[in-house]
């Protein structure tokens, strides 16, 4: 094909693309940039972890400054059916992560969404959505340090919104396969008997049943959301669970929202979970593991506050007991504030501090870490969620580890020691 074709295949190609794209919906989120260590080298992790410095034994951190990867996500969805106030929606995510350390980084994409929404699919139950596929489904986060501590996210399918003129009510299903497998069972020609051996390919389906009801008024701008996941795991045939498997658990969730809180809004939220619940403590099972019996009891509060036109605040606290019966358990406390100050409506400065603190169940010791950042912001906008947004941002962080040290001293540091990063970073949604 000479260069003449080529053109014009290329424009006939993109006008096509173009005019279908107009009726397609566009969302996202996506972060990117670079960063330096002040021990040298590019911004990373000193204690193993690729997308920024966490308390030892932790698994989320104070964000701001503080992330070393290149992350996205591209939604693209469409109305595709639509009679009346009856509607199909066809709504997808795909997402992709990588180290943020050089021009070409390859990466598989994760399919993290791809579901199909029949809004006012009954006429009996107005409001209400039918769905099915994959979804991020109705998830509750702590935006600060990345906490999503309600998300039962994956293949699924329920009912939601159906209202009952005090609430909204959501029922869903989803399911997760668990890693590790399960016992399959072999035959012993020599003895004539079936035997069972741990087989990663016999794999765990655990389904989360999902009730919630939410809206139900409680005094001015305030609301309840009680919610109640039950998971189970289930077993291919020819395989069954160790005997001392938990097989199921439960997460009871109560959360508190207030809108219009000091011109911002808080949430309060207590979740008490057993077993086969506890290991993500966010409402994903692990029904065929034998190290997660016990309790997890979880308190949080988080927000956003303004003080005045140019001053606006996040905050968070949160505290997690995991009890084991394995003594493996673990108590989490975590504090932290990011205020903003808008010099005007696209530049902005901000400070987030951020403390976190694991203790261990075994021995009592505990793991601390505290992190300060400043930064340098323009933003889309005055709001403290106005994005896009580019921040310069210098970074630094001081632990102290009591226990399993060599997680981070293996990576080159003392237990008692700290870091200092700077870089440049964009966010945005959209």
């Amino acid at each position: 094909m000479n260069s003449k074709k080529t053109l014009l295949a290329l424009a006939v190609t993109g006008a096509l693309f173009a005019t279908q794209a107009m009726a397609v919906d566009f969302h996202g989120y996506a972060r990117s940039g670079i960063g330096w260590s002040g021990s040298g080298g590019q911004q990373y992790s000193s204690n193993g972890i690729a997308n920024g410095i966490t308390v030892n034994g932790g698994d989320h951190k104070y964000r701001l400054g503080n992330e070393s990867s290149t992350y996205t996500e591209f939604k693209l969805g469409q109305e595709l059916f639509k009679d009346g106030e009856k509607s199909f929606y066809l709504d997808s995510n795909l997402a992709y992560g990588v180290n943020q350390q050089g021009d070409w980084e390859t990466t598989t994409p994760a399919l993290r969404e791809i579901n199909v929404q029949f809004k006012n699919f009954a006429d009996s139950l107005p409001g209400a959505t039918l769905w099915a596929g994959k979804r991020f489904y109705q998830r509750h986060d702590v935006h600060m340090n990345d906490f999503y501590y309600w998300d039962i996210s994956g293949p699924g399918a329920g009912v939601e919104n159906i209202d009952l003129g005090f609430g909204k009510l959501s029922v869903a299903v989803t399911r997760n396969t668990e890693g590790g497998g399960a016992y399959g069972w072999t035959y012993d020609a020599t003895t004539k008997t079936w035997k069972s051996t741990q087989d990663k390919n016999k794999e765990v389906f655990n389904d989360v049943f999902d009730v919630r009801l939410a809206g139900i008024e409680t005094n001015k701008d305030g609301s309840l959301e009680i919610g109640f996941d039950y998971g189970v795991a289930h077993k291919q045939k020819r395989a069954k669970l160790d005997k001392d498997a938990t097989k199921n658990g439960f997460m009871l969730t109560v959360q508190h929202t207030q809108g219009n809180f000091f011109g911002g809004f808080n949430k309060f939220a207590v979740q008490y979970a057993k077993d086969a619940m506890t290991s993500w403590s966010v409402g994903h099972s692990l029904g065929a593991s034998t190290t997660n019996r016990g309790y997890m009891l979880r308190v949080l509060n988080h927000g956003v506050v303004q003080f005045s036109d140019k001053v606006e605040t996040m905050y968070a606290l949160i505290y997690e007991k995991t009890d084991l019966d394995n003594k493996a358990g673990k108590t989490w406390f975590s504090a932290g504030v990011r205020p903003m100050y808008k010099w005007n409506n696209t530049m902005s400065t901000l400070v987030e501090l951020g403390y976190d603190r694991i203790k261990d169940q075994a021995t009592g010791k505990k793991n601390d870490l505290t992190k300060v950042t400043l930064a340098q912001q323009w933003q889309a906008g005055s709001s403290i969620w106005a994005r896009p947004a580019i921040r310069v941002f210098g970074t630094y962080a001081h632990w102290n580890d009591k226990f399993n040290q060599s997680h981070r001293t293996d990576a080159g540091y003392k237990a008692k020691d700290g870091e200092f990063i700077g870089g440049v970073q964009f966010e945005a949604w959209w």
